[in-house]
């Protein structure tokens, strides 16, 4: 009985509005507090370093062990930008390392994919060299 009373403030259930266990941020938390409105955050975006225009975006997440992490947003984004996008669970094997699992989310059907770093950042150059052939400050050295 506390506990749902917790849950009730002013007549208005927040169960809903508090999915995680702890506070990620005072503007997530004043975000929460109205009913009828909806925010999700965006983890990635990975842009051009000369013009800024977006290659991919990626929702990143620990990993540990889990199999699924809503990217609905992620992917209608990446849809309406014509990007590609990825969910990357990471995780830490080492003294600075990582390793990582990555779901090409612009695929339909794709699987987890097991890379380490430089296959990863491998990817993410590709990203970047695919947009210089595009990119308005593209000059003869950098493409």
């Amino acid at each position: 009985m506390a506990l749902l009373m917790l849950w009730q403030i002013n007549g208005v259930n927040l169960m809903a509005r508090w999915t995680y266990a702890f506070s990620n941020g005072s503007y997530n938390d004043w975000h929460r507090q109205y009913e009828g409105i909806a925010m999700i955050d965006v983890d990635s975006v990975e842009v051009c370093p000369d013009c800024y225009e977006p290659l991919a975006l990626l929702e990143t997440c620990y990993d540990k062990g889990q199999k699924y992490k809503a990217t609905t947003l992620v992917k209608t984004l990446s849809e309406r930008l014509r990007v590609p996008s990825f969910l990357v669970f990471y995780k830490n094997v080492g003294q600075g390392s990582l390793t990582f699992r990555i779901k090409r989310l612009h695929v339909p059907s794709a699987s987890f994919e097991y890379m380490n770093e430089d296959e990863w950042v491998r990817e993410l150059y590709q990203l970047q060299n695919e947009h210089k052939k595009c990119c308005k400050y593209a000059t003869p050295n950098n493409i």
